[in-house]
Order: C-alpha cells, then sequence, then structure tokens
C-alpha cells in the first residue's frame, strides 16, 4: 500500500544544514510525517522528485532500502547513487537555494508551518538550459543521448538513471 505525500518548490535561505534540518524534523514530528528537501538546482524537475519519492516509499514498504532513512533514500534515489556521500549534496546546501520539498503523508498543517522558514515558489515549467550540462555531468548523459532523445526529455533520461538504482540493490 502506498502513502501519499506531496511535493512542492521552495526557496530557502539555510544558515546551517543541521540547524534547518532540526527545524523541518522537528515539523515533521510534531505531525507525525517525514519532509524531505532535494536540492533542485541538481534535479530534472517535478517528475524527478515524483519518481525519487516513489522509489523511497517503495524500498521502505519492501524492506529493501539502503538508507536508515526514508529521507535518505529518497535522495540516493535523486542522485541515481548508493553512496549516502554522495546522496546528501543532493539535499539542503548553506546559503539561498531552491528545493522540491515532499511531505508523506501530504498535510497542509505542515505546508503553513513549513511556510515560517521557506517560501513556496511556482514550479518551474521545464529544465531551465542552463542545468543541462550540469545534468548531463551528474547522471552521465551523453550528447548523443540527449540528441536523440531531445532537449525536452531531459527529465525522462535523468529518471532513466535513477531508477537503475532500483537494478543495482
Amino acid at each position: 500500500m502506498s502513502k501519499n505525500f506531496q511535493i512542492r518548490m521552495a526557496r530557502l535561505r539555510v544558515e546551517s544544514v543541521p540547524g534547518m534540518l532540526d527545524a523541518i524534523r522537528e515539523i515533521g514530528e510534531s505531525l507525525g510525517l517525514r519532509i524531505i528537501c532535494m536540492n533542485a538546482a541538481k534535479m530534472a524537475g517535478y517528475r524527478h522528485a515524483e519518481s525519487a519519492v516513489r522509489y523511497g516509499l517503495r524500498a521502505e514498504e519492501e524492506g529493501a532500502m539502503t538508507a536508515r532513512s526514508l529521507e535518505m533514500e529518497i535522495l540516493l534515489y535523486v542522485s541515481g547513487q548508493r553512496q549516502t556521500g554522495i546522496g546528501m549534496t543532493f539535499g539542503l546546501i548553506e546559503g539561498e537555494m531552491i528545493a522540491w520539498v515532499g511531505i508523506v503523508p501530504g498535510s497542509d498543517d505542515a505546508w503553513k508551518k513549513l511556510s515560517g522558514i521557506m517560501t513556496f515558489i511556482q514550479e518551474e515549467e521545464e529544465v531551465p538550459e542552463e542545468r543541462i550540462p550540469l545534468l548531463k555531468e551528474l547522471y552521465g548523459i551523453t550528447d548523443e543521448e540527449l540528441g536523440v532523445a531531445g532537449r525536452d526529455r531531459i527529465d525522462e533520461l535523468v529518471i532513466e538513471r535513477t531508477a537503475l538504482l532500483e537494478i543495482l540493490k
């Protein structure tokens, strides 16, 4: 049985990653849910965030998680890697950042509480052109693949890479 979840895009200022994680964890614990922040600058949009959350939830339900927490498991799926050290770099970073924020299960109260520490913004319509070189590097996407699939389908190529983590487990 799959849990429901919600994902939104937010802008936030992170003075201290541990401090922000504590604030987010406190909100989650107060409402009996889990909150995951994914670095949007390293991601291929909403569908990428959604697939990572779905894969993480499935791994948790099947008792097949690589990580000790759902939050870290989701970051592993975001990164397409099995090393938590790499996965953590796809989470919060110090300074100004844009994040995909996932809440499991979805909760209006959680969004209200989170709005005290972040600002929810309009979601990206498509992956910004300037992010393409980084995505190619992070996920090992070649110019040939991008040429065949088309630039507008880079999200599918990235999601394909993250889905490979499921096979490599």
